[in-house]
């Protein structure tokens, strides 16, 4: 007798593991009187990745089946993700907040320094990606920086027996392409993996900027216009190498090596106009050469050691990293009014930064329901800043120093940390608590002037989160974090840095950290492919960063950083994921907040308040089997600044993927900033002074590519559907 049977299984994520996965099993079973043997005669396995988790301390977004994943870069990638929003320049921010710590597999990484970070997720291939994690309030395991919290990128790790990997080359518009190769060698005890891959870029950039101020003494009115073209084409190399070892059956040695090394040449046009009451008294051009090299060299060693019982590890881990990025400007400038002799001028900008980390961290479930982690941290972060500034009254005339921005600048910051958690269930509420010491020692030293500073802190960062079962489909969260936004090296180096002949702009070495304490409470309705995700959240944040500009002279504009009295953002966010059609899937999430400054302490008498929201929708339909599209659309209001606003912005792309499964191929074509709305404005707005500025970049980003996947054992069956989702 044939019995056919229909199993569904659904893996559902313990507390802490980031994976879930819906499986649905069909057997045919052949069953007889004489024999009890049952021989599985078909079996067909269909898996699909859950798009949207949501753990108790961090928001999972599933991105492998996302067409920007596959051909985009990582910048392209952040925007599809909710509560993230990424700028013109790819600086990312977590709702409105732009101090954001970004980590790769739960870890700092070179890669992602905050000084070259927006270049390099603008260069980063995003197929390497599995998933991404918003963690707005990070549990004491995590180090506070980032008052809006983390982005954790998790890469892809599975690994098959035997050699297996992929390649891939796309071509874009105006000369860009890119290419990687991917893969593993599997035998058994160990493992090694490498990802290399190359990317040339093209990138035009368009700003203006109309500034008008008034003379409180005289009346007098100033309007200075610039206009400028700029073009680079930057070319990245990245490559990773990872081997693990398992020594025995207890102990896994690591070694992993990331190398990133970017050059361009910049290339850009300026003009510049000045209204002195309506009659024009200067008119010059100014021309722009730049070569630029950046390199990140990074390697981890670790050891894990584990008791014998699942999750009872021991694990060690030892990060060296170097960056190193160097500028090289050249300038020419050209009179028309005042008729005036073309001089030339140069800033040579260095920067080197190394850093050493060691990371020592125990994990022991104690009990079925409760977990234990300890850990130790130390950071020595190193910054050492060499600005060199020459001018040249003529093409002829000798290189002359410009002693009044030429300046050396180090900052060090040593960090030690011990920190723990803790983690249990009880019946249907769930608790994990933790607690961070730590103590850091800041020292500045601006070498040119002998000014040296150095500030010693001792800080307690508690953390708590909180969930509650109200059904198999419903819970509630409520979680708090203690959060710090350090200064960086320009943020601390006094002397001003020519910028051009109207903008300087200046450190401050007595600029205090940023103390955030951010709160939230969230509910969350899910059942099958649907899911719901409301959370209320509040931010306080005291010694805030902000620009302060002021004049030097009627048309040169100083700006410096300073620490704001306090300011506060509280907002409701909701993310939807929905299948109104079995072939269509929507994401969408929207997210409204009011915004308050308070900047007494900077001379201003009143706050200042505003109310932003913004939202994402991402369309995926699946044509058929192989065919997917793609659409998504991201639109941000008005946001409030200390001194002005920024203007809205919108931005839409578009993508299509087939796959050629018989030929382990796919082809993916996209198109970002579909309707070529994408623009930065932001406008300053003061008693004595207005500034209009609008930057746009280059508009309609078309990419088309193919990816060849090779190994992995014995090929599957063409009804496993797997094989789709671990190609991507």
């Amino acid at each position: 007798m044939l019995i056919r049977s229909s199993l569904v299984l659904l893996v559902i994520a313990l507390p802490g593991t980031l994976f879930s996965q819906q499986i649905s099993v069909n057997a045919s079973v052949s069953d007889t009187v004489a024999s009890p043997v049952v021989k599985m005669q078909e079996v067909e396995v269909q898996a699909k990745n859950q798009v949207f988790l949501n753990s108790i301390d961090r928001k999972i977004y599933n991105v492998g089946k996302d067409i920007q994943a596959t051909s985009g870069s990582v910048s392209d990638l952040l925007q599809n993700i909710p509560a993230v929003q990424v700028d013109i320049d790819g600086n990312l921010s977590l709702r409105g907040e732009s101090s954001v710590q970004v980590l790769i597999d739960g870890k700092s990484s070179a890669l992602m320094g905050s000084t070259n970070r927006a270049d390099v997720l603008a260069q980063l291939p995003a197929d390497s990606i599995e998933r991404v994690e918003v963690i707005t309030n990070p549990s004491a395991m995590y180090k506070p920086d980032g008052a809006g919290g983390i982005i954790n990128i998790v890469l892809k790790k599975k690994r098959n027996p035997g050699l297996t990997g992929s390649v891939k080359v796309t071509v874009g518009n105006k000369r860009r392409w890119g290419s990687s190769l991917r893969g593993s060698y599997n035998p058994g005890k160990y493992n090694f993996s490498w990802d290399l891959g190359l990317r040339q870029d093209d990138r035009i950039r368009i700003a203006t900027d109309k500034r008008t101020s008034i003379d409180s003494k005289t009346g007098t009115t100033t309007v200075t216009q610039t206009n400028t073209t700029e073009h680079s084409r930057p070319l990245s190399r990245l490559g990773q190498i990872n081997i693990s070892i398992n020594s025995s059956k207890t102990d896994k040695l690591t070694e992993s090596v990331d190398y990133n090394n970017r050059t361009f040449y910049r290339r850009s046009a300026e003009i510049e106009s000045t209204l002195l009451n309506s009659v024009q008294t200067l008119y010059y051009d100014r021309l722009r050469f730049d070569p630029e090299h950046e390199q990140d060299v990074e390697s981890k060693t670790g050891w894990e050691h584990t008791f014998g019982e699942e999750d009872h590890v021991l694990t060690a881990e030892l990060r060296t990293e170097h960056h190193t990025e160097l500028e090289n400007n050249f300038y020419a400038n050209t009179y028309g009014i005042p008729q005036a002799q073309t001089n030339y001028d140069s800033m040579r900008a260095f920067t080197g930064e190394p850093v050493t980390e060691l990371t020592v961290e125990y994990a022991n479930p104690i009990s079925a329901n409760s977990k234990l982690e300890l850990g130790f941290n130390q950071s020595d972060d190193k910054s050492n800043q060499d600005h060199y500034r020459a001018y040249a009254t003529s093409a002829t005339s000798p290189w002359l120093i410009d002693t009044t921005t030429t300046n050396r600048f180090i900052l060090d910051q040593f960090i030690q940390a011990m920190y723990g958690t803790y983690r249990t269930k009880l019946g249907q509420v769930g608790i994990l608590a933790g607690l961070r010491f730590e103590k850091s020692d800041i020292n500045t030293n601006q070498i040119t002037t002998k000014l040296v500073h150095d500030t010693v802190l001792y800080r307690l960062y508690p953390t708590l989160h909180l969930n509650y079962d109200l059904n198999d489909t419903q819970q509630v969260q409520l979680n708090y974090s203690h959060r710090v936004r350090r200064p960086e090296s320009d943020d601390l180096n006094p002397f001003p840095q020519y910028q051009d002949p109207f903008n300087l702009r200046a450190g401050n070495p007595l600029l205090k950290p940023m103390e955030t304490h951010s709160l939230e409470a969230g509910y969350q309705y899910k059942k099958e492919d649907t899911s719901y995700l409301a959370t209320l959240y509040y931010r306080y944040n005291y010694n805030g960063f902000t620009s302060v500009s002021e004049f030097l002279t009627p048309t040169t504009i100083l700006t410096t950083m300073q620490n704001l009295a306090s300011s506060s953002a509280g907002g409701l966010e909701v993310v939807a994921t929905i299948n109104p059609l079995k072939k269509l899937t929507l994401n969408s999430t929207g997210d409204i907040y009011l915004s308050q400054i308070n900047a007494s302490n900077l001379g201003y008498t009143t706050s200042r308040s505003s109310t932003v929201w913004s939202g994402k929708i991402n369309a995926e339909y699946e044509l058929s089997k192989v065919t997917t599209f793609q659409l998504n659309a991201v639109y941000t209001a008005k946001r409030l600044t200390p001194q002005g606003y920024r203007m809205p912005t919108f931005v839409s792309n578009f993508g299509i993927k087939h796959d050629i499964k018989e030929k382990n191929l796919s082809i993916v074509v996209t198109v970002s900033d579909l309707f070529n709305t994408l623009k930065e404005e932001t406008i300053l707005n003061t008693p004595i002074l207005r500034d209009d500025s609008m930057r746009k970049r280059s508009s309609r980003i078309v990419y088309a590519g193919i990816i060849y996947t090779f190994g992995g054992g014995k090929k599957k069956g063409k009804n496993d559907a797997m094989q789709f989702d671990n190609n991507l």
